[in-house]
């Protein structure tokens, strides 16, 4: 006889699978970062990768590439502020007009499932 497995053992199987794939994931861009010293702003990217790949895997790709943009953005925006002149007042503000478009295009045009 072939056994049954249930729906709630299959959900558990595939969160670990998620679990270990953002481990994976995340240790080797902790391997690439001591390599390359990019130690910050590239654990924000670091960040990002492992969580967005869990994200995706689980399902909610949309989340993922949410978390990947969000914490890539984070290491965009501080090498900006390195390579120019950029006041951070404007910086600021770009930041804060992004979460804005990101809340209303999340409340308008992206259902919760």
């Amino acid at each position: 006889m072939a056994s049954e497995t249930h729906p709630k053992e299959v959900g558990k199987e595939k969160q670990r699978q998620a679990s270990a794939i953002s481990g994976g994931i995340f240790l080797i861009s902790l391997g690439v970062l001591f390599v390359t010293g990019w130690w910050w702003p590239g654990i924000m990217v670091a960040i990002g990768l492992a969580s967005g790949a869990e994200l995706v895997f689980r399902g909610k790709v949309w989340s993922g590439i949410g978390s990947l943009l969000f914490f890539c953005g984070i290491a965009v925006v501080v090498e900006l502020m390195r390579a120019t002149d950029i006041s951070w007042t404007v910086i600021a503000a770009f930041i804060l007009i992004g979460i804005g478009v990101i809340i209303l295009v999340k409340a308008f045009f992206l259902s919760e499932e």
